[in-house]
């Protein structure tokens, strides 16, 4: 059986991975900045920005429940 620390760090890693997923999507803006100087569209970076604001809430909000059933009904954001 896992404690409820381990629950919690399985959550968020799994929400992290799903925000990780979706920054790979514009990964190649960063990249090509790097490579060339082009500028990042202001939307790209605001999208990237949110998703790691939400990444960062998500984290904090599951850190603080305090049960496996709470850490197990949390409420994702969509980040689709």
């Amino acid at each position: 059986a896992k404690t409820l620390e381990e629950i919690k760090e399985q959550a968020i890693n799994n929400f992290k991975d799903r925000v990780n997923s979706k920054l790979k999507q514009t990964d190649w803006y960063i990249i090509r900045k790097n490579d060339n100087g082009q500028e990042i569209p202001g939307e790209i970076q605001e999208a990237r920005q949110e998703l790691r604001n939400t990444s960062d809430t998500v984290e904090n909000e599951i850190n603080a429940l305090t049960s496996e059933a709470d850490v197990m009904t949390y409420d994702y954001p969509n980040i689709n």
